[in-house]
């Protein structure tokens, strides 16, 4: 029986690299399966982690876009109070040609309500010449959670809407600010006064 011997220094090229070949143990390639279980897990976990955390911050950025939008109605009712007479925040939007750039994606419903990035807006004439200027939630705790009102030339007033009682186009917020029962109190968010 004979073995075969290592290739000398004078060997063929092709030689040499299948001795070596077979000499190295094979390399495994991939990743093994509890590897791949243990990132996986990983991943789950900072998924799980990161939800919640990007849903609070999408709720604060609606809710922050609902109060510079109501700022931006409220400016444009004390350029033109005529357009806001009836009511109709439609009618307002289409006496300001600038609306196409600050507020570049409203909806006009039917009733002359605004929808921007999960919020509905109104406007109600609380006494005659004195017009309040709404927002809240379209769907509570998906789309936002407080509500908000604005007079123009006033600054922005909020409510907290844990519960959920103003949420949709059939539970709008009461547009009497004066009255203490209905929780209105002043804005003092620094994101919500730029």
């Amino acid at each position: 029986m004979t073995t075969p011997a290592w290739p000398s220094e004078n060997a063929p090229a092709t030689w040499k690299r299948k001795a070596a070949a077979k000499a190295e143990p094979a390399l495994r390639r991939g990743v093994r399966f509890i590897d791949a279980a243990v990132l996986g897990l990983i991943a789950l976990v900072v998924v799980l982690v990161s939800m919640p955390r990007l849903r609070r911050f999408a709720l604060r950025e609606n809710e922050t876009d609902a109060i510079r939008a109501l700022r931006v109605l409220a400016d444009d009712a004390l350029a033109g109070p005529d357009a806001l007479r009836s009511g109709d925040l439609g009618g307002l939007l289409a006496a300001s040609s600038t609306h196409r750039v600050r507020l570049e994606d409203v909806e006009v419903l039917d009733d002359g309500r605004l929808r921007r990035h999960g919020y509905l807006f109104s406007a109600t004439e609380v006494a005659p010449g004195r017009t309040v200027l709404l927002a809240w939630p379209w769907d509570h705790g998906r789309t936002g959670l407080a509500a908000f009102a604005i007079e123009p030339g006033a600054d922005p007033v909020g409510v907290a809407n844990e519960d959920g009682r103003f949420s949709g186009p059939d539970r709008p917020p009461p547009a009497d600010l004066d009255r203490e029962d209905t929780g209105w109190s002043r804005i003092t968010s620094p994101a919500a006064t730029d």
